[in-house]
């Protein structure tokens, strides 16, 4: 073989060992373990999470619904009622059932601590009635499915409506319908249960309701 021979021969395998190199780092490339396209479209196909640890979420709560109220004063009563952002009869009707602000945060996955916020103030006649609510709160919540989630709560609810003040113990037990990765629907079944409470004049008094209630909730 001539030398010419063997240098073009030389200039083929250099060639094909230089492409087949080339064509073998853009494939490493374009598939480290699975194909692009199939890792797009399972990130397109995931469920939206809920209920992740460090997951922070701000709800409207109570913004209307349906409420049985059982008043221990006297020789006690009971009322029924729907609402739609607040009770026309006012505060002292149903009042553990106020529309109010949530703020949950899980500890971990699945658990969170939270706390519910309310306030109301009326006038009449020229004077005036304030009156807040405070709900501190542990739940745990997970998925069901990949738009249905479940996230049972427990804890108390402080009221002050001067001159009267009621203490119960609250449990929520929210179904979460998640519409997209920052808004959810809330449906809960509530109960409140009277633990203690205190009318005008010093009076003992105790509430406890039951009721459903729908609300809405922005995870973070």
């Amino acid at each position: 073989m001539t030398s010419n021979a063997k240098r073009m021969l030389q200039g083929l395998l250099s060639l094909v060992v230089v492409s087949w190199a080339a064509g073998a780092q853009a494939q490493n490339l374009e598939t480290p373990g699975a194909p692009a396209a199939e890792a797009a479209t399972a990130a397109a196909t995931a469920p939206t999470g809920f209920a992740d640890s460090g997951q922070f979420v701000v709800s409207a709560e109570r913004l209307f619904g349906y409420n049985w109220a059982h008043n221990s004063l006297g020789n006690g009563s009971s009322s029924s009622g729907y609402s739609v952002l607040g009770n026309g009869f006012g505060v002292a009707a149903y009042p553990y059932d106020w529309p109010r602000l949530g703020f949950d945060y899980f500890l971990t996955k699945s658990i969170s601590g939270g706390l519910a916020l309310a306030f109301s103030r009326q006038t009449a006649g020229g004077g005036s009635l304030n009156a807040f609510e405070v709900a501190p709160r542990l739940g745990y919540g997970m998925m069901v499915g990949p738009w249905l989630g479940v996230w049972p709560r427990v804890g108390v609810t402080y009221i002050n409506s001067t001159p009267a003040t009621y203490l119960g113990l609250t449990i929520d037990l929210a179904a979460v319908i998640v519409v997209s990765q920052h808004l959810a629907l809330t449906l809960a079944p509530v109960a409140n249960i009277g633990l203690t409470g205190t009318a005008s004049g010093n009076v003992s008094q105790k509430f406890t309701t039951l009721g459903v209630e729908f609300g809405l909730s922005i995870p973070f």
